[in-house]
């Protein structure tokens, strides 16, 4: 009889095993590890330097982000909120309208797609470079078009009330092609016939869309609203770029980001406290995001 490729059958039960623990154990070491020594580091002075000892002061990070820094937390609360629900929102629009567009099997609208969803292939420093030369306020190239058109000057990312929507509008930019694709997997899910169907009732498009492309959709709106809010409740990165936090603009992310590694004044007891009102946030919003949605979904 021929032999076994993988050695005996006590051989092949420990495959499986040797399978779960090698990725198992780089959960524990990059992902589990990190996770408890940040819940550690929130009850702590700690600074991150080498050589600095870990002044473990129980509940003085959150006594201080609730007390004496509370503006600055609620202020970052505040942007984070209004960056989530700005970015959701814009988002889905822009998607769905890109794949009711584009929903054609064709060469051509094949190209439009891959072209729309390039920009979430390059990196948000990338991204963000780009961006903060087309919008410099003196020698960018939107800036010589608003004047040359209009007359008129803008500051953009040095704007306080400008710069925050612009962050969202490239968030958008860069990400659209990926809602657009979830929306166009839905939409080639719903049966002709439905459309038929209402089209011998005498249905016109926009009631279509209301009645069946819309309700129908929920699924992929559930996935697309749910993925889109998360990203950004943890978005800091292109903010970083952007802005640095200024103009407000300053996420909890990004707060809780310079807060941890600062370069002289890192504080990543703090850092980490931040850390864990984020992680808290993000359940309540994620949680209650996902049970209104599946029941959006059930009622449809």
């Amino acid at each position: 009889m021929p032999r076994c490729l993988f050695g005996t059958n006590r051989t092949r039960r420990w495959i499986p095993w040797a399978s779960i623990a090698i990725p198992g154990a780089g959960w524990l070491l990059f992902g589990l590890y990190p996770s408890l020594a940040t819940i550690g580091y929130s009850f702590t002075r700690y600074s991150g330097l080498p050589g600095t000892p870990l002044n473990v002061c129980g509940t003085c990070n959150y006594t201080t982000a609730f007390t004496s820094l509370s503006g600055e937390v609620w202020g970052s609360i505040g942007v984070t909120l209004t960056y989530v629900v700005g970015v959701t929102v814009a988002q889905t629009a822009v998607g769905l309208g890109l794949a009711l567009l584009l929903n054609r099997r064709s060469r051509a609208y094949t190209v439009y797609r891959a072209l729309i969803f390039m920009p979430q292939i390059f990196s948000v420093a990338v991204v963000g470079a780009i961006f903060a030369l087309i919008l410099d306020p003196f020698t960018g190239p939107a800036e010589k078009i608003l004047h040359g058109l209009f007359g008129v000057t803008s500051s953009f990312l040095g704007s306080n009330g400008l710069a925050l929507p612009l962050v969202m509008a490239v968030n958008v930019w860069m990400f659209a092609g990926y809602t657009m694709l979830i929306y166009i997997a839905g939409l080639r899910n719903i049966p002709s016939s439905v459309y038929e169907a209402a089209a011998l009732d005498g249905a016109g498009r926009l009631r279509m869309f209301w009645h069946i492309t819309w309700p129908l959709l929920a699924p992929a709106t559930t996935v697309t609203v749910f993925l889109t809010a998360m990203g950004s409740l943890g978005e800091y990165a292109l903010v970083l770029v952007l802005t640095g936090g200024n103009f407000g603009t300053r996420t909890l992310g990004l707060y809780m980001f310079t807060s941890a590694f600062n370069a002289g004044t890192s504080q990543l007891g703090y850092g980490s406290m931040l850390a864990m009102l984020q992680f808290v946030l993000t359940v309540v919003i994620g949680g209650s995001l996902l049970f209104l949605l599946r029941r959006r979904e059930i009622q449809l």
